[in-house]
């Protein structure tokens, strides 16, 4: 047989007798009823006794007329002491029959006949599956969900009671919410992220609204994250309570001791701005564990932040603990706060938090260095401080260690190349680095260019201009920043000052837009493509350029030489684009663009197309997201656990207007993992046309994830990078100490026990009886025989009490 429902319900009541009080009018009073068997609510007859002449007597009537017919039969028991033992027993019947007949039709009896069932009623049997219930004892024995399974089953004999008793015993388990269960679910690891007692009792009174409930049995550690918390009961979970009719038996779980710690709390804002200190504070919070020192860590993408100790004092304490971040550059990063896992922790999955910080730029900040005064500089460095949006830091050199000093020194009011704090100190703290005809070999840069390297890799971005002091010219080629660089250089020393340079030309030339330039954000002067064509053409000419071998591989060149070619026969480079690392790098292999600065003469040129390239180059260097062809939005940044995450993929031509019928691609990865592990999910989606696809990522446990999505838009390979985070919902795991103050107290407002543990012999109601089908009376008064009866009996009575010599 299975108590829980699934097997026959073969259950059996025999031999019911009830006793109540007969039916006066409409009331009950002397009432007698017998009943044969019963079997899973199956109908059966019952034979219900009443009296009469209740309605015209009345209650006091019927009482007088009964104590007058007792009277007389004791007066003639009395009567009757010193009679034989034979004789006095036969007078004795005789009165006392024909009394009782004489009663019988005073009282008009009538016996009714009628078909009844008794409909089983309910049995709830709750049992927390939230993930508190994973907790263990110090010494590693069994879960507190591993012991509330193994209650049940030995409780298995009086769930079949039950079921034999005419009750139908329902198994759930809650959490956030009630579903039903069996004991084989129950096996599975609890996961449920919040304990929701005051809810649950709700979701059962409108579950068994219509229906008898007979009893609750709640099994739980006591530790709610719902309404009512640590109590006292809320007004809410009383009504509930009321509303069931049933009593609440509470069977609470725990420990006697208990060791935890736990990161109950991270508080952080979900945004910073860049180059402006953050504070992040964790709330440390521990049980069983006083008196020691642990080392709480903060990581940033995997990688080590800080380190703070923490002392923890008292048998349950909290602690607060703060960190200090400055960010250097934008982007969503995943931070981790976390505790060692000491031994005997009833939980360790609370030992850390995971949260994301979204870095936004107020402004772009950009170190522009440049070797020597030129009008291209001045042009650049005069649209620069006039936008807004940039935080400009500006160096260039107006004399060198090797020009003529005709005056002291200590006169000059010029202040000496500050090497080491720019590329030491605060190279991170720049968006973009422009290197503008700048001779790093006389200033002591070029230990720090590895620095400089390695920023661009990490995110950064570089932007080299051309002249006599850039690329191949200014011996970079021999420099580890060749690997950063839009394009390929020579391995050549720099060229000696007043010897010809094979590098440099000085020719006039109209730049082409290539195919890739037409598509590109940079080059985008004008959305319209054909409109941007001509801007191009009608752009003043442009005077020499730094010669190259070759742009890097991967690089896309978007304006080049109209008539020399490179190295490997394709028009020589004049402007171009690269994607390094995580950073980006531009080399535009001229100084004469401050020419586009200029109004073309008759061209109705306005002269602002110098100002609009750079503003487009800034924007795209510095990855400004207006500018990504490809672009994925997230519904929310963090998601609960079991919520599934929705991308929202958008794919735009170069001149932003919708692409129908793109393949998207999008990795998720786990957010501390390798760039090239392999995926956790691929997913891929169509775009429609609006060029939006929406792409369901699955439901996934809780962590950091990155979604990483891949196209190809205008025959060109784009990508674009989102972060989020899966968390356990609400406060399951801040204080796992086991709590029987709320399941106390809702025991005792349901009229029910509370045990630890134990099982018991829980209260349940009594099934409902139910009057069905026909019915049929017979009226045992109405027949004057009775009366007839009564009266012969006495008058025998009388007549050989006579004979005997009694009065």
């Amino acid at each position: 047989m299975n108590p829980f429902g699934g097997g026959e319900r073969g259950l059996a009541q025999l031999g019911v007798a009830q006793l109540g009080g007969a039916q006066l009018g409409g009331a009950q009073f002397g009432v007698a009823q017998f009943g044969g068997a019963q079997f899973g609510g199956a109908q059966f007859n019952d034979w219900h006794v009443t009296l009469g002449a209740g309605a015209h007597l009345g209650r006091l009537g019927v009482v007088l007329l009964m104590a007058v017919a007792a009277l007389a039969v004791a007066l003639s028991a009395l009567s009757l002491i010193e009679e034989r033992f034979g004789r006095g027993w036969l007078l004795l019947a005789l009165r006392a029959a024909g009394v009782l007949a004489c009663l019988a039709t005073a009282l008009e009896p009538t016996i009714e006949q009628r078909q009844v069932v008794h409909v089983p009623n309910h049995v709830a049997v709750i049992v927390d599956a939230s993930r508190s219930m994973d907790v263990r004892p110090p010494d590693g024995g069994p879960s507190r969900a591993e012991r509330a399974r193994a209650l049940l089953e030995r409780a298995a004999p009086q769930l079949a009671a039950w079921e034999r008793d005419g009750h139908h015993v329902d198994l759930y388990s809650f959490g956030e919410s009630v579903a039903p269960a069996t004991l084989a679910s129950l096996a599975a690891a609890p996961a449920a992220d919040a304990t929701r007692i005051g809810e649950a009792l709700g979701d059962l009174r409108a579950r068994y609204a219509g229906r008898d409930l007979g009893g609750v049995v709640v099994v739980s550690d006591g530790v709610d994250t719902g309404r009512i918390g640590e109590g006292p009961l809320d007004g809410a979970t009383r009504a509930d309570l009321a509303a069931l009719g049933a009593p609440v038996d509470t069977i609470g779980l725990g420990e006697g001791a208990l060791r935890d710690l736990s990161v109950a709390a991270v508080l952080a804002d979900d945004f910073a701005f860049v180059r402006t200190p953050v504070t992040i504070e964790a709330v440390i919070r521990q049980t069983g564990l006083s008196d020691r020192q642990v080392d709480v860590a903060l990581t940033r993408d995997g990688r080590p932040v800080a380190n703070r100790p923490v002392v923890l004092r008292g048998a349950h304490s909290e602690e607060r603990v703060s960190f200090d971040w400055l960010p250097d550059h934008p982007g969503t990063f995943v931070f981790r706060v976390s505790t060692p896992v000491l031994g005997g922790e009833a939980l360790a999955s609370n030992n850390t938090q995971t949260f994301t910080v979204k870095v936004i730029r107020d402004r772009v900040r950009v170190l522009h260095l440049c070797g020597r005064p030129s009008w291209d500089q001045r042009f650049l460095r005069a649209m620069l401080r006039r936008d807004p949006n940039v935080d400009l830091v500006s160096f260039f050199i107006l004399r060198t260690e090797t020009d003529e000093q005709p005056w002291n020194r200590d006169e000059l009011s010029l202040i000496p190349f500050p090497t080491y704090e720019i590329f030491e100190e605060q190279l991170r703290s720049f968006d973009l680095v422009i290197f503008q005809n700048f001779n790093f070999a006389p200033y002591g840069v070029e230990p720090f260019l590895p620095g400089v390297r390695d920023y661009v890799e990490g995110g950064g971005a570089i932007a080299m201009i051309g002249g006599d002091l850039s690329f191949a010219s200014g011996g970079y080629g021999l420099t580890p920043l060749r690997d950063v660089l839009a394009v390929e250089l020579p391995p050549t020393p720099p060229t000696l000052t007043g010897a010809p340079d094979a590098d440099l030309t000085i020719d006039a030339f109209k730049p082409r837009l290539t195919p890739e330039g037409r598509g590109h954000p940079v080059t985008s002067l004008l959305l319209d493509p054909r409109d941007n064509d001509l801007r191009w053409a009608r752009l003043p000419a442009l005077e020499g350029i730094n010669r190259v071998p070759r742009a890097r591989p991967g690089a896309a060149t978007l304006l080049a030489h109209p008539t020399l070619k490179s190295a490997d026969g394709k028009p020589a480079p004049v402007l171009v684009a690269s994607d390094v690392g995580k950073g980006r790098s531009l080399a535009l292999l001229t100084d004469t663009a401050w020419h586009w600065g200029l109004p073309a003469a008759g061209e109705g040129d306005d002269g602002r197309a110098f100002q609009r390239f750079w503003e487009n180059a800034i924007r795209w260097l510095v990855r400004d997201p207006a500018l990504t062809l490809l672009r994925i939005e997230l519904d929310r940044v963090e998601y609960r656990r079991n919520q599934p995450p929705v991308a929202r993929v958008r794919a735009v031509h170069g001149d932003y207007s919708p692409v129908q019928g793109v393949e998207v691609t999008l990795d998720v990865r786990a957010a501390e993992g390798a760039p090239d592990a392999k995926p956790l999910r691929a997913l891929t989606g169509t775009t429609n046309g609006e060029g939006e696809a929406q792409i369901e990522l699955g439901a996934l446990p809780p962590g950091a994830y990155r979604v990483a999505g891949r196209a190809s838009v205008d025959g060109r390979p784009v990508n674009e990078e989102k972060t989020f985070v899966v968390r356990a919902e609400g406060r399951e795991l801040d204080d796992v100490a086991a709590r029987d103050k709320v399941l106390r107290e809702l025991a005792q407002a349901s009229g029910g026990d509370y045990r630890f543990e134990d099982f018991g012999h829980p209260a349940v109601r009594a099934p409902r009886e139910v009057r069905v089908g026909r019915h049929r009376t017979v009226e045992l008064w109405s027949s004057p025989l009775l009366l007839l009866l009564g009266l012969t009996l006495l008058t025998i009575e009388w007549y050989l009490r006579r004979r005997a010599g009694h009065s």
